[in-house]
Order: structure tokens, then C-alpha cells, then sequence
């Protein structure tokens, strides 16, 4: 890798929040946000131009462009795509995508401290009692994957005893009257960030880590499962 500051723009619209940030060599030097939900049809590319002026960074000094891939917001994902797409394209450097979910799990532990937990659960909102959502241990390993997953009286059949969850993202509070507190903490405080990929994204970035670009969609997670199939599933 040349001596030279890797510069990658990073963005975030899987959740309901749009983010755009700058890093060097994985730290976030710079960061622009619209915490109103569903506005990144309106706002993404203003957010751009206005982070590309206040950094002093151009377009021309990236080395790659990152995206949060999913699950997440269909619509969101798709502007994301198609803009990320677009100026990999135009500056011929790579793309690379984050999982939203991972993504958040970094964010949990370094802008809110949360490193004290076993399992982490990011949830996203994505209807009724549906949620987006997977296990991580605290190194940032899924442990036990889900397509998505609907909330119900069942689900803290698949929560152990012995180990402590946090449970966080917009969809976290669906759970609350499902769990034993005594072992399972529901965050609901966390906001999505662009800044959660900068160190994910610079990590692929120095092995070669990249997408196809031509190919590439993201992790729409259309398909469900239910915790009384998962419960089942379990008892056979």
C-alpha cells in the first residue's frame, strides 16, 4: 500500500438517518448529517458537496467510496447504490460495502462504549413487529445470522441465559416486553453514523477487499423468519 493518506467517503442511508463522512487511514476527519428520517432523495447530494467543500478533501484525492449495504431502507439503499456506482465510475476507484448491521455494532462500542455486552443486537425497523437483525460477539463476528426476524413472545427463547445482549437500533424497542431484563439491556438511544464504516471500510481497503461494481446490489433482506419456526427448528 503506497505511503501516501487513504481517503474514503462513506455513506449511510440504510437506516433512516443520512450520513456522509470522510476518513484518512480509517479516522473520520469529517462528517455531515440529516437525523430527519427518509431524506435521502432530497439531501444526499448537497450533503456530499457540502462535506467535499468544508473537508478541503476533492473528489479527485478519494481512493475508494463505501457504502452501509444492507438491510435496511429499500429506498435508502438504492440512492446509495446508484450514487456510490456513479462516482466509483467517474474517479475509477474502487467500491467497497459494509454491513449496516456490523456497522452499527462498531458504532455501538466506539461512540457510545458499549464493550461490555456478550451478544450485540442491532435492530433495524422494518415493519409491524419486523426487524432487520443479526448476533454479534464483541469482536464484531456474527454468531447467529437472520435474514429478518418478527418479534414476538418468543423471542427470548433465543437468548442464553448465561450471556449478556444489548439490544439497540431503531427497531430494539419492539423487544422490551419479550426480554429478561436481568440479563438483556435494550439501548435506545443509538443514532446510525457514516463514521461507523470508516474503520470497517479502510480495513478492506488495505485487502483489497472491493465489490464489482457492475454487479453489486445491496442487502435488501426481503425474506423473513418467525421465532416460533426458529423455536421449532431448535426443538427438532
Amino acid at each position: 500500500m503506497s505511503e501516501n493518506p487513504v481517503y474514503i467517503l462513506c455513506i449511510e442511508t440504510a437506516n433512516a438517518v443520512t450520513s456522509v463522512a470522510i476518513s484518512k487511514d480509517g479516522q473520520c476527519i469529517a462528517l455531515k448529517e440529516v437525523q430527519e428520517s427518509n431524506k435521502a432523495a432530497d439531501t444526499l447530494h448537497v450533503l456530499l458537496d457540502t462535506l467535499m467543500t468544508d473537508s478541503g478533501i476533492s473528489f479527485s484525492d478519494l481512493n475508494a467510496i463505501s457504502i452501509s449495504a444492507g438491510p435496511g431502507s429499500y429506498t435508502g439503499l438504492r440512492i446509495a447504490a446508484a450514487a456510490a456506482k456513479g462516482y466509483c465510475y467517474s474517479l475509477d476507484i474502487p467500491l467497497i460495502p459494509v454491513s449496516t448491521l456490523e456497522a452499527m455494532v462498531n458504532g455501538i462500542q466506539t461512540r457510545y462504549n458499549q464493550q461490555d455486552f456478550d451478544v450485540y443486537v442491532p435492530m433495524i425497523d422494518a415493519r409491524r413487529m419486523e426487524v432487520f437483525t443479526s448476533f454479534f460477539n464483541k469482536n464484531l463476528q456474527e454468531v447467529q445470522h437472520f435474514t429478518s426476524l418478527i418479534i414476538d413472545e418468543n423471542f427470548k427463547d433465543l437468548l442464553e441465559s448465561e450471556k449478556k445482549y444489548l439490544l439497540f437500533g431503531n427497531g430494539a424497542s419492539k423487544a422490551v416486553s419479550t426480554i429478561n431484563v436481568d440479563t438483556t439491556i435494550v439501548f435506545e438511544n443509538f443514532r446510525p453514523s457514516a463514521q461507523d464504516l470508516c474503520l470497517l471500510a479502510f480495513s478492506s481497503f488495505i485487502k483489497n477487499n472491493f465489490t464489482d461494481i457492475a454487479y453489486f446490489e445491496p442487502n435488501y433482506a426481503k425474506a423473513f423468519y418467525s421465532t416460533q419456526n426458529l423455536k421449532n427448528n431448535f426443538l427438532t
